[in-house]
């Protein structure tokens, strides 16, 4: 009988890429040969990066919840992972498992509080999480790695960012994170991995309506996408969105694209005797980015969805949108996870369920899970295992 060391080095490769990465880093120490292996390919930037391509385009998506728990010796926290499985027969739900991804707990008198971290970014299975000191960490638990990153030069007065941002340049393959502040004027700065270095980022002489946009406005919802960072702007004067702000991670501008005037669609109004509320949000379908619209009136929701590409002059089309809706007892939302299929929170017999909804059918599947320490309020980010490092740069 053959044993396992006796096949070709490169169709153990093909296994060993399908292979989660937690449990690649595992299998380095079952014994020698194993080592001799495993060791070589997992510091081997072009097996890192199949292996990563693999990961991301699986049928399954984790997503990472905020809220950790100290672990039983102190020495570690860990975050509620959900991890749900895509399949096709819509007869039947969709299963999940629920596991702690565990992280160092740092303890001394000048990092305080970091097992309460406000925010969580994420990027190619690296966290960056930010806590309400504006202290900042970035680490792949997979790998065991963290690094506390250099306090920024404008947190020091200003304190903590107003938004921030994480990503990798497409052109540099740098991972890189930006912090702005907007309190009393607009300064941003830009951290590079390859550096561990923060720098100032000068804004162009002809750019003082984007400073002044960024000063005197709220920024929210941000995430990043193919090296575009996106918030929501928020205006204090009108007391709606009415914006969303990017910035290339690649050559480091800002743009700024209209919301559309939605008092046509549904704006705050009674209608029918129900009042109706609205929000703005974020997101990305379909490997783009969109902004959507949720309206609510009494125990029922609409959706409307506005795609960002293309947006011209600066503008998102106000005709070209996709309607969803409505959609009965909907407690809250997430987010796409898988194609079409959007993570949504019902009510249902009095017990709070987990579905996923498909915009276009508009059919609910249950989402068979351990609701148990997990709010879904609390949702952080999405999350990929990888052996991406943040040490080899």
């Amino acid at each position: 009988m053959r044993s396992f060391s006796d096949f070709p080095k490169e169709i153990l490769e093909v296994i060993l890429l399908l292979l989660p990465a937690d449990s690649l880093v595992q299998l380095k120490f079952v014994n020698k040969f194993c080592y001799s292996l495993i060791s070589p390919l997992i510091n081997d930037p072009e097996f890192i990066a199949k292996h990563l391509f693999l990961t991301k385009n699986q049928s399954s998506a984790s997503l990472l919840f905020r809220l950790p728990s100290p672990h039983v010796n102190h020495s570690l926290f860990t975050f509620p992972l959900l991890t749900i499985f895509y399949d096709n027969d819509k007869s039947k739900p969709f299963l999940s498992v629920t596991e702690a991804l565990s992280l160092p707990l740092i303890q001394n008198e000048r990092y305080k509080d970091m097992d309460k971290w406000d925010q969580a970014y994420h990027c190619d299975g690296l966290i960056l999480l930010v806590n309400d000191f504006g202290t900042m960490m970035l680490c792949n638990p997979v790998l065991k790695e963290f690094m506390l990153l250099p306090q920024p030069k404008n947190a020091i007065l200003e304190g903590s960012p107003s938004a921030m941002g994480f990503g990798l340049d497409p052109e540099s393959h740098d991972y890189k994170c930006v912090a702005i502040w907007c309190h009393d004027n607009c300064k941003i700065e830009a951290y590079t991995l390859s550096s561990n270095s923060w720098r100032e980022i000068i804004m162009p002489a002809d750019s003082e309506d984007m400073m002044y946009t960024i000063t005197y406005s709220y920024l929210f919802s941000g995430l990043c996408w193919k090296g575009v960072c996106y918030w929501l702007v928020h205006n204090p004067d009108a007391f709606e969105f009415d914006k969303v702000l990017s910035f290339n991670i690649s050559n480091e501008e800002f743009h700024l694209i209209h919301l559309p005037v939605i008092d046509d669609l549904i704006y705050m109004r009674d209608i029918d005797n129900d009042y109706c509320e609205y929000g703005f949000h974020l997101s990305v379908w379909n490997d783009s980015v969109v902004v959507y619209m949720k309206t609510e009136r009494g125990s029922s929701c609409e959706y409307h969805f506005f795609p960002i590409d293309g947006a011209e002059d600066g503008a998102i089309c106000r005709t070209n949108y996709f309607r969803v809706g409505p959609l009965e007892n909907v407690r809250s939302e997430i987010s796409f996870w898988k194609n079409d299929e959007k993570l949504i929170e019902i009510q249902k017999d009095g017990h709070v369920q987990l579905v996923s909804c498909n915009i276009h059918t508009q059919k609910f599947r249950e989402v068979v899970c351990d609701l148990e320490g997990i709010r879904f309020d609390h949702w952080a980010c999405f999350y990929v295992k990888s052996l991406i490092s943040i040490r080899r740069r």
